[in-house]
């Protein structure tokens, strides 16, 4: 796909415009209270993701750079894909592991956007249009170190530093349900979603892959056969 069409900087101005605007937003409604404000949540990791993702796109198609950043698509779009199963999949399961019993979601606009929208134009965009995943191996690597360096920043830094949300078990865990958790069943939640992760990878792979093998248009038309001289 012509990285430069008219359609797609206009496409892509649209996704870098709302995606940018959210991570104003949140940077700025957030309570930073809280020991690693809204960084605390894999959800704004995504985002912040997303809006780099948005403009490095954006930066392809209006020419001021040739650099396609495949490899930072491709992450952002298993991250992003991480977000929405796992967000969906807790809050339909129970909300109270998320907001507790008397909490509540944030406006719908956010919540649809943050675990929706957002999420879907950066996975659109790397799978359908940018054609990424086309470096598998150094994808890997780095969709195996990211929830490491998660879960490392919440379990090292994120809940020593603060008191709040208080589980049965432990507190300053971002997301109130691993409170809940003692140390084996938290490392058992995480070993899932890494690998959880590495099959969305996979997922996400074979989509890019197919998308490209259904653009290749094969020759048509009856070949021309060789004449005597």
């Amino acid at each position: 796909m012509d990285q430069t069409s008219p359609t797609l900087r206009y496409v892509r101005w649209i996704i870098f415009g709302l995606t940018f605007t959210v991570f104003v937003y949140k940077m700025l409604t957030t309570d930073w209270g809280f020991f690693g404000g809204p960084f605390r949540f894999l959800t704004i990791w995504g985002l912040a993701a997303s809006t780099l993702a948005a403009w490095f796109m954006l930066r392809l198609s209006m020419g001021w750079s040739t650099s396609r950043h495949e490899v930072f698509a491709s992450v952002t779009t298993v991250l992003n894909l991480t977000v929405l199963l796992m967000y969906w999949k807790i809050y339909f399961e129970d909300p109270a592991l998320f907001y507790g019993v008397d909490g509540s979601p944030a406006p719908w606009y956010d919540e649809y956007f943050l675990h929706g929208l957002g999420p879907a134009m950066q996975i659109t965009d790397a799978l359908f249009l940018l054609g990424a995943f086309t470096r598998i191996k150094r994808v890997a690597v780095w969709v195996t170190a990211l929830p490491i360096a998660y879960l490392c920043w919440i379990e090292l830094i994120v809940a020593p530093l603060n008191t709040s949300p208080v589980g049965s078990v432990t507190q300053g865990l971002p997301y109130l349900f691993l409170n809940n958790l003692d140390v084996s069943a938290r490392a058992m939640f995480y070993l899932s979603t890494t690998i959880t992760m590495l099959v969305l990878m996979l997922i996400a792979w074979g989509v890019a892959a197919a998308v490209r093998r259904g653009r290749r248009v094969p020759a048509t038309g009856p070949r021309s056969s060789p004449t005597a001289p």
